[in-house]
């Protein structure tokens, strides 16, 4: 059994070695204007239900919740891309959400543009770090509880990636209040 563990937390940081230098590459591509992009129809609220069920062993006592769960919102997309974009944010939000706490993901659909967001009820980001949580390397530190708000560079990749869409990527958030990761795709790209 002990040895079983040991075999597991290996697959597991190897795991995570290979998305750490993928995301990297990427991020390389992206920065260089070389990444092509293979759009595709994609359904955003498949995507999301997939990245859920790929938590949903770690989520321990936290709520996972996909907001208006039965409408497609379809998009001309690079599928792999957009779900990684989804993984990372949830990711964070696990990672930073209490195990009694909650996580929403939420799609809308406005008149340029289609809206998700990744909604947690962690500590909060001080506001003065909300727009450097993007830049590559950078991380946040909560000094009252050595908290990281960030990896380095998996925000990073997200940004990029939903650049590369046409789109814009933000976060709301107040100390104390929880976070809202937020990505928007534009309205032309969406298939009607």
């Amino acid at each position: 059994a002990e040895g079983r563990e040991f075999v597991d937390t290996a697959l597991a940081s190897t795991q995570q070695l290979v998305e750490m230098v993928s995301s990297l590459l990427d991020i390389s591509k992206m920065e260089a204007g070389e990444m092509t992009l293979n759009l595709t129809p994609c359904d955003l609220r498949a995507i999301a239900r997939e990245a859920l069920a790929r938590i949903e062993p770690l989520k321990g006592g936290r709520q996972l919740t996909l907001s208006d769960a039965d409408e497609p919102e379809t998009v001309m997309a690079d599928t792999e891309l957009i779900a990684r974009v989804f993984q990372n944010l949830l990711g964070n939000a696990l990672k930073f959400t209490p195990d009694d706490g909650r996580i929403t993901v939420s799609i809308e659909t406005t008149a340029d543009a289609i809206r998700v967001l990744v909604q947690d009820s962690g500590p909060g980001i001080p506001a003065q770090f909300q727009e450097k949580i993007f830049e590559k390397f950078f991380q946040v530190e909560n000094r009252s509880d050595t908290m990281k708000y960030s990896t380095g560079f998996g925000l990073t990749f997200c940004k990029l990636a939903v650049e590369a869409h046409g789109g814009r990527i933000g976060v709301d958030s107040e100390e104390g209040s929880g976070s809202t990761f937020w990505f928007t795709l534009p309205r032309e790209k969406i298939l009607t």
